[in-house]
């Protein structure tokens, strides 16, 4: 059996201080038990493995579903919310999708890639 990597599952209150902290910051926001959002942290993490220093975290969307779901907005999941240095939501997608998209998007908000 191959062992695959996932993003290390965080609370919020763990993440939310990187938000605007002057680098763009990713929150993957998943469960557990989805097979979408165990695909987008695996590309997360082969992400943060080349690219260390890159700030993209995975918060468990079902377990603090009644902050986010204010919060955020969220409805469904996975999501993943892009901000820039500054703390300013600039992007947000729904769903999964491939290693070389996410890529492409995260060139486009100035992370490493």
């Amino acid at each position: 059996m191959i062992d695959i990597k996932t993003l290390d599952t965080k609370r919020y209150s763990e993440v939310e201080p990187f938000i605007g902290n002057g680098k763009p910051t990713i929150i993957a926001f998943g469960m557990k038990h989805c097979y979408s959002c165990l695909e987008m942290s695996r590309v997360f993490a082969e992400i943060l493995e080349k690219n260390p220093t890159n700030q993209i975290f995975s918060v468990d969307g079902q377990k603090e579903r009644l902050i986010l779901r204010d919060k955020y907005r969220l409805k469904l999941m996975p999501v993943q919310i892009f901000f820039d240095a500054k703390g300013d939501e600039v992007f947000r997608h729904e769903g999964a999708y491939k290693k070389p998209i996410a890529e492409i998007i995260l060139k486009k908000y100035g992370f490493g890639v």
